[in-house]
């Protein structure tokens, strides 16, 4: 029998119940985010901030007390939390939930975003009453906010035709011989087998390639009249400043993505309504501004989160904050395919 307290909880927080295990463990996931985050309003009245380990040591109290109310969860939660208290804790400061110091956080301004009768929320006071999905907040309201949801969370607002319009405008064409590292985009699919190949395109499409140990170097390049041309892309365009590794490029994805919808084998972002929630499965990683909102305001369908299973293609959403998810992403040239 489910505890009442999370059902009570559950209920608060529009999380729609199911007698299983998986939806108290929703429930725990959000509200351990909930209340990290009311944990950044503990400092003295000499400062306004937190230590970085006083906000985890939080999530880890949370998911402890809720394991004793409900045993169960112990056998879909990982008995080292330390991997999971990290990702909540990197999903909200990606987001921007938080200003960050030396070893120190505090709240952010608050802010408010959306369209119709939908509003998120962020940087909100801790006695504020709003529904989640993931470890996102919304409520159900008339939108009175000037600010969209792309630049609350730092969305791409241009299609991904124009973007790449846009990068490849005033090209130079070079001829260049490969490094022995080269790796380059894998234009068709599978992409089971990774994004990179170590074979060139030898054909008309324009493509990515990136050689260099250990900093990257990123160019487009084509095929013409017997050799291949490149052209430099400027380090800032692949860098994902978010990142906490030094020299992450995972911005790349963003044009990785925006060739593969020119070729015309950007997979489809299947979807399955389950109840009250909507599954949600990516063919191919989103961009990093993408990814991590579409992390903020989803669950993990598993909580172990190391390097090696990163919880980025398949996640559940709650219906109500679905559609302006996929409105974003269908703006930017995404096609959804229902199940």
């Amino acid at each position: 029998m489910i505890n009442d307290l999370i059902v009570s909880i559950g209920r608060q927080l529009n999380i729609p119940q199911s007698d299983d295990n998986e939806w108290v463990c929703r429930v725990v996931y959000s509200v351990a985010g909930q209340m990290a985050l009311a944990s950044l309003w503990d400092h003295t009245e000499d400062g306004g901030s937190v230590s970085i380990q006083h906000f985890k040591s939080r999530i880890d109290q949370i998911f402890d007390a809720y394991e004793g109310i409900y045993p169960k969860i112990g056998f879909l939660l990982p008995h080292d939390k330390t991997d999971l208290i990290e990702e909540i804790y990197s999903i909200y400061l990606r987001n921007g939930f938080f200003y960050h110091s030396a070893y120190q956080i505090s709240p952010a301004a608050l802010a408010t975003g959306g369209n119709g009768d939908l509003v998120l929320h962020r940087g909100i006071s801790p006695d504020l009453k709003l529904f989640m999905s993931g470890l996102g907040f919304y409520s159900v309201q008339t939108s009175t906010s000037d600010r969209t949801i792309s630049s609350m969370f730092g969305l791409q607002e241009q299609s991904f035709e124009s973007y790449l319009e846009e990068l490849l405008a005033h090209c130079e064409w070079k001829q260049i011989e490969w490094p022995d590292n080269s790796e380059f985009l894998r234009l068709d699919p599978p992409f089971k087998w990774g994004y990179w190949q170590q074979i060139p395109e030898k054909n008309d499409h324009i493509s990515l390639a990136r050689y260099g140990e250990p900093n990257k170097i990123f160019v487009f390049y084509r095929y013409s009249n017997g050799v291949f041309l490149n052209t430099p892309i400027p380090e800032w365009r692949m860098r994902d400043y978010f990142s906490n590794v030094p020299s992450n490029h995972g911005e790349y994805r963003r044009i990785a993505i925006s060739l593969l919808k020119k070729h015309g084998t950007l997979p489809e972002i299947k979807t399955k309504a389950k109840g009250s929630l909507i599954e949600i499965k990516l063919g191919y990683r989103l961009p990093p501004s993408e990814e991590n909102f579409f992390k903020l305001y989803s669950w993990p369908v598993r909580y172990d989160f190391t390097s090696k299973t990163p919880q980025v293609f398949t996640r559940m959403m709650a219906r109500q904050i679905y559609p302006m998810f996929k409105h974003e992403l269908e703006s930017m040239g995404y096609c959804f395919v229902e199940e």
